[in-house]
């Protein structure tokens, strides 16, 4: 019965862990500044100007053609009217999809852990003081220094008039982290589908190593959590995952990004 219960509560953190994010991906394929479909079967957001976010997500070939749909895809790819990345996580349809993927010319470029955590023990756990100073965006010129952080820390070029559109929306709201008045780290807090959600966590080189990614994650979840939010969402990178065990998150999943191989896009 234990077993049973405790698979029911992993599938709908699932859900939440990959909703909020594909919320996030078809929030931002609004703006002008991205080229979109967003349909039942199949989504993507294809930026104009800039790297990021641009990916397919929300994939549902059940009881279709899986192939014949993919190689549909394949060659919108090709043709530059799709963007090259794949997003495949616990809601996409069928199961197996990564690995029909790989068999139709994609690799597995990148793997995140999809975790989660109750906010309570967040808001519960102590951790170690540093220098870092959280401020709420709450203004453009804090805005051109988150832009500037993320850009520095993930070499992607950031379209700003996204970001001021998103920073316009009552669900989203940026973080920036200061060190001796210097901006070094970033976050987004993404309250949707029932859970707040972390993206663009980053920390300026330099700068890392400090639990500087803690305190910026905490102060925006606790944020969260006085809004009447009860769970907290993200997807980490291998080493991501170390540092947010030790706020209480936990993985229930794997996101997985593919791309189709550079032959195979001529």
């Amino acid at each position: 019965m234990k077993t049973i219960l405790k698979e029911i509560i992993s599938e709908s953190i699932n859900y939440h862990i990959e909703k909020n994010l594909d919320d996030f991906y078809t929030l931002s394929s609004e703006h002008s500044n991205f080229l979109s479909r967003i349909e039942d079967k199949i989504s993507w957001v294809l930026a104009k100007k800039a790297d990021w976010p641009d990916c397919i997500f929300k994939a549902n070939f059940e009881n279709l053609k899986v192939k014949k749909e993919i190689l549909k895809v394949k060659e919108l790819i090709r043709e530059k009217k799709a963007p090259n990345g794949w997003t495949v996580g616990p809601l996409t349809k069928p199961k197996n999809m990564g690995k029909i993927l790989e068999k139709c010319g994609f690799s597995n470029v990148y793997q995140q852990a999809g975790m989660a955590v109750e906010l309570k023990e967040v808001v519960e756990k102590d951790i170690n003081k540093n220098d870092l100073i959280v401020d709420r965006v709450d203004h453009e010129i804090k805005l051109t220094e988150w832009s500037e952080v993320v850009s520095r820390v993930f070499g992607l070029r950031v379209d700003y008039d996204l970001l001021k559109f998103l920073y316009q929306q009552k669900d989203v709201h940026f973080y920036l982290g200061r060190c001796e008045g210097k901006p070094v780290s970033t976050l987004i807090i993404y309250l949707s589908s029932g859970v707040a959600g972390l993206h663009a966590v980053s920390t300026l080189h330099e700068h890392r190593n400090k639990g500087f990614g803690l305190t910026i994650s905490r102060t925006a979840l606790v944020d969260a959590f006085e809004k009447g939010y009860r769970v907290g969402v993200l997807q980490a990178s291998s080493l991501g995952e170390k540092v947010y065990r030790k706020l209480g998150f936990q993985k229930y999943c794997d996101i997985i990004s593919y791309e189709l191989d550079n032959d195979e896009e001529k």
